[in-house]
């Protein structure tokens, strides 16, 4: 046998390639940790914490972080209305929905409404209902003070608002409650269409004729306005036509000096559009179509007497809301909540006016058309005269110089 060969004496053993490299040459491998000693006096082995209790410790856990985030967290979003200085038992309404009767006080909470503008009516028997509105964010409290008047002793059914009244002019009632304004199938700045609340009001039934505007000027010694170029005396001759020639701050103190006020674009396009009994929208105060006949539009100057076309009023039976003379509205021109469009004429350089003229077509004169101009004629209009803008009034149901006026109506029932 060859002195090298131990093979045949020395066993076959593989070491692995990483302990090679671990472990210094030439160095005995450490010997392995001694095991623990076996319990001894025969005690147990120590136990391991139970997973169930782990599993019961965290639901009992998030049972309270669940029932603290519940009494913390606002149970419900909305404002609270606070009705004071009505009579003791009088009936509180908001958007015609019944919430309660006043304490001794005369006071109540309603809580939890729905933010945004909101309807309220507070009524009592042998008084008059007090309407008016509020516009609330969540968590905000908003105080009514509600003084009721009373109404004299007349009948329950004699003291609902009348439909038309002559104050000033006739004027017809818009009841209060929601429709939809603008319009998403046609221009740009009608869009989008939306829902809006509005409490009772007054509008006049017809536009502003020059023979009232005759009667403010002689009242406060302002200037007659300049007829326009189609016809010398419009003014004088023509006391049953619109005024037009009047600048919009000129209209606004038409209106205040009548007792009322120029209409928001709400109030005018609901008048012009909405329809009470289906809760629909229409295009043109009649309807959906266009019918020649039923307003001035499309044609020469001059344009017709207030109510000439009576088949073209809207549904509460307001008259000329197309065609005629264009209308100053109380309103700046400016895009509508949503309404992302870039219009350089946007702002408070110009104000709505509504309704289109004689000489409009059709599309002009539809009841969500918004058209714009400055508050003040520019120096082209007054040299050439080009007057094409007229205007009508609105008042709220609850301004107390028009209830005087409708108690005094009712008594005469």
């Amino acid at each position: 046998m060859r002195q090298d060969d131990f093979s045949a004496t020395t066993p076959n053993i593989r070491v692995p390639t990483e302990d090679l490299h671990a472990l210094p040459a030439n160095e005995p491998q450490p010997p392995p940790p001694p095991a623990p000693p076996p319990p001894q006096g025969g005690q147990p082995a120590p136990r391991r914490f139970p997973v169930w209790l782990f599993l019961v410790g965290g639901g009992v856990i998030l049972l309270a972080l669940a029932a603290l985030i519940y009494f913390l967290w606002p149970s419900s979003p909305g404002f609270t209305l606070i009705v004071k200085g009505a009579e003791p038992g009088s009936t509180v309404f908001v958007d015609s929905k019944r919430y309660g009767v006043t304490a001794g006080d005369g006071s109540i909470q309603v809580p939890n409404l729905k933010a945004g503008k909101r309807l309220v009516r507070v009524s009592h028997e042998g008084y008059v209902d007090f309407n008016t509105s509020v516009t609330g964010k969540d968590g905000e409290e908003k105080v009514v003070i509600a003084q009721l008047t009373k109404g004299e002793g007349q009948p329950e059914e004699a003291q609902q608002p009348l439909t038309e009244i002559d104050y000033n002019g006739a004027m017809i009632l818009i009841p209060a409650g929601e429709f939809i304004m603008g319009d998403d199938n046609h221009d740009s700045d009608e869009k989008p269409a939306h829902p809006v609340t509005l409490p009772d009001y007054y509008i006049d039934k017809f536009e502003v004729t020059n023979e009232w505007y005759k009667k403010f000027c002689d009242a406060t010694k302002r200037k007659y306005p300049t007829d326009p170029w189609w016809e010398k005396g419009y003014f004088v001759n023509k006391p049953q036509s619109p005024v037009i020639g009047v600048e919009w701050a000129d209209a606004a103190a038409f209106a205040k000096w009548a007792g009322k006020r120029l209409p928001t674009e709400e109030e005018w396009e609901k008048a012009a559009s909405w329809g009470p009994k289906d809760a629909k929208k229409r295009q043109y105060p009649w309807g959906d179509n266009y019918e020649a006949g039923r307003a001035t539009l499309g044609g020469s100057p001059p344009p017709s007497n207030v109510g000439s076309n009576p088949t073209g009023a809207s549904a509460y039976g307001v008259q000329d809301m197309a065609g005629n003379v264009f209308e100053w509205i109380d309103a700046f021109y400016q895009p509508y909540q949503g309404n992302s469009e870039s219009n350089p004429n946007f702002g408070t350089k110009n104000r709505v006016v509504r309704g289109g003229h004689f000489g409009s077509e059709p599309d002009l004169a539809r009841t969500t058309n918004r058209t714009y101009a400055p508050p003040i004629f520019t120096a082209a209009e007054k040299r050439e005269r080009s007057w094409l803008i007229g205007f009508r009034c609105a008042v709220s149901a609850n301004d107390p110089k028009l209830q005087e006026r409708l108690r005094q109506l009712q008594g005469q029932k």
